[in-house]
């Protein structure tokens, strides 16, 4: 027989990966297609599902002629997408409106009365504010400011379930979203329409695709029309895909319990693993069931992270951007030549990494971030250290955070834009005296899908099965003590921070949007 392949498609805020895999993780081929964010005021973020589509169709295919497969060498497929990236459309699932994307922020005084209505359901914040990101504070906003909109639309749903329904013509909800930002715990009851009515949307469930499935369900097969987009054939299987974080949790093999997965980017995203129910304060969680039958998430995240180095490195390094590239080299290679020869510690620089707010465990959008301890012999080498160590100082006042609520991970597994960096990753473990593990494949979203398309192709009997035959790593990081004991020193100084200082960054916060410069300010 044959060998067969899986297809794994990665929707993320800036383009559409396509990966393909054999049955025992190896990747043949992975392609990319970019995607257009439309701004169409401060704090808003759209996108065009229609250009969703042309951008799959286009990557599927190159991804299938990289790997010199035909049509029905593809086994099955399935995918990831952004969570909160909000779809109102017709039974069909022809878009009304542009997407609300997952970052969008045009809800935040809905997010406000959510946060302030004190219901029960809001455990699953810790009890803390509720984000304008999420999925109801965006129902909300649907319904309050486009009605005309939200009466017609037929779908309200989340961009992976209209996804799901342009592959098989098959409207399903997937229980990793709606557990992990709808609200929805199986364990409770599923919905909880009062909290909805509360809220002023009860009647949004006759919108909401009324099946709902777990990651890796048989969700359908590939329409004909589908089929062709992607240059497979028809009846091809497609797997019930999720959250893009999560689906890239199975991609690094951190299903099981006491485990935890931090995903680096842009921002940080911290995952964990447990059979507990926690409901605390400076904890997103518990989201019941979320990935597999059985076990819970807990989650915390950092706003900032890659996007305060991609800053530093912008604003502060042309000179270095330039020898990068006539040296043909990586300028993080140039940064970390020179921050390896400073201590830990960074010779007594502090940096907080509230650049865009704290999402966890402050969640607080009204501080800003700190650099302290500059003096007229600091040099640029000690200010790049610095950054590193204050997003792990941050990593690991999320996990103090988890450790002080019951959970304790045994270990963490890393994906993302940090884990090429070696003096990041060292740095990570140091602070927290933890072991980091690196997976051998690094586009853990696209393997993750392609994992539950093997699942529902029936190729592995669970997910479980499945990640212990197609998740392979490639090293871990160990902590080393002497660098351990300096640190604590100084994240015991960071975890001072907030509480000494909280208010007065909100007041200078709030004065600098006061006193912003308007346009046609200056004379």
């Amino acid at each position: 027989m044959k060998t067969k392949y899986v297809m794994g498609i990665d929707y993320g805020t800036n383009g559409v990966r396509v990966g393909i895999f054999d049955l025992q993780g190896q990747q043949l081929s992975f392609a990319t297609e970019n995607l257009t964010t439309m701004i169409p005021h401060n704090g808003w973020a759209e996108q065009s599902p229609a250009e969703w589509w042309q951008a799959l169709g286009k990557a599927a295919q190159r991804a299938r002629h990289m790997a010199h497969l035909a049509p029905q060498d593809i086994l099955g497929v399935s995918y990831d997408v952004t969570s909160c990236t909000v779809v109102a459309c017709d039974q069909n699932a022809e878009p009304l409106r542009n997407a609300i994307l997952w970052m969008d922020l045009r809800a935040t005084a809905q997010a406000e009365r959510i946060s302030h209505s004190h219901d029960p359901t809001l455990r699953i914040t810790g009890y803390g504010r509720v984000s304008p990101e999420w999925m109801l504070p965006k129902i909300m906003w649907l319904k309050e400011q486009q009605p005309e909109l939200y009466k017609k639309a037929a779908r309200i749903c989340e961009a992976a379930d209209w996804l799901g329904y342009k592959l098989t013509q098959q409207w399903a909800c997937n229980l990793n979203n709606i557990s992990l930002r709808w609200f929805y715990d199986e364990n409770a009851g599923g919905w909880p329409t009062s909290f909805y009515e509360r809220m002023g949307v009860g009647d949004v469930f006759t919108k909401f695709p009324q099946n709902i499935n777990r990651l890796g369900d048989l969700l359908g097969t590939l329409s004909l029309e589908a089929a062709q987009q992607l240059g497979l054939l028809p009846g091809t299987i497609v797997g019930q895909g999720g959250v893009d974080a999560n689906v890239g949790m199975i991609g690094m093999g951190a299903i099981h319990e006491n485990e935890t997965a931090l995903v680096t980017g842009t921002s940080h995203l911290l995952f964990a693993v447990t059979k507990q129910n926690i409901h605390q304060s400076g904890i997103w969680g518990t989201y019941t069931n979320s990935i597999t039958p059985g076990l819970n998430l807990i989650e915390g995240g950092q706003i900032s992270t890659g996007s305060i180095t991609n800053w530093f490195i912008q604003n502060l390094c042309p000179d270095l951007l330039i020898t990068a590239e006539k040296q043909k080299t990586s300028i993080f290679e140039l940064l970390n030549a020179e921050a390896q020869q400073i201590p830990p510690g960074s010779n007594g620089l502090i940096m907080t990494d509230f650049w865009q707010g704290n999402r966890s465990p402050y969640t607080d959008g009204n501080i800003r971030g700190l650099l302290y301890g500059l003096s007229l012999s600091t040099t640029r080498g000690e200010i790049y250290r610095s950054i590193l160590e204050g997003i792990a100082y941050g990593t690991s006042n999320i996990i103090q955070t988890f450790q002080q609520h019951g959970f304790t991970p045994t270990k963490i597994i890393v994906c993302g834009g940090a884990a090429h960096n070696d003096l990041f990753l060292q740095i990570h473990a140091d602070v927290a005296n933890m072991p980091l593990q690196i997976p051998q494949q690094l586009e853990a979203p696209c393997l993750g899908a392609a994992i539950l398309a093997a699942v529902a192709a029936g190729s592995y009997q669970d997910i479980f099965t499945a990640v212990d035959a197609m998740v392979h790593y490639e090293r871990f990081i160990e902590p080393i003590a002497a660098n351990h004991q300096r640190y604590q020193q100084y994240f015991a100084a960071y975890s001072q921070i907030y509480p000494l200082l909280a208010p007065w960054m909100q007041q200078v916060t709030q004065l600098a949007a006061n006193t912003s410069r308007q346009p046609g300010d200056l004379q």
